[in-house]
């Protein structure tokens, strides 16, 4: 009987172990009944080229589900406050699209600029980085 149990609390250890919360507490499955979700951007890095210091850009990174489980992702944040990602709050389901858009403000950079964005899905890795880059040229001088 002994065996029994202790059999039965490392069943159910191991198969907590394929969960992971997320901020919201919920549980969100890593594998899904031997089904993984997979991010698949068609860029991963985006130059917005020469720009001046406070323009606010933004970009649209597109994505596919191209794992075979639902994808969910729980957080996206920039490096600083100056790189603000908006993403999908739903389920997305294998082989369908998603896209996370990417907004940077430049007040208070200069030169070459590069802003990573670390997004946190149900994936493996759990982590997955998109970046931005931009060459900040000073503003004019107010008269």
């Amino acid at each position: 009987m002994k065996k029994l149990l202790i059999l039965s609390l490392i069943l159910i250890g191991s198969l907590s172990a394929c969960k992971q919360n997320d901020k919201k507490g919920l549980s969100t499955d890593i594998i899904q009944n031997g089904k993984t979700p997979k991010m698949t951007f068609d860029k991963v890095s985006h130059d917005f080229g020469v720009i001046t210091e406070g323009d606010i850009m933004s970009y649209t990174f597109d994505f596919t589900n191209t794992g075979d489980g639902d994808l969910l992702i729980t957080d996206a944040h920039g490096q600083c406050s100056c790189t603000v990602p908006e993403w999908p709050k739903e389920i997305i389901k294998p082989g369908d699209k998603g896209e996370i858009r990417v907004k940077f403000d430049s007040n208070g950079k200069h030169g070459i600029v590069t802003k990573l964005v670390t997004i946190e899905a149900n994936t493996n890795p759990k982590d997955t980085k998109i970046e931005i880059k931009a060459d900040i040229n000073a503003a004019p001088e107010k008269k």
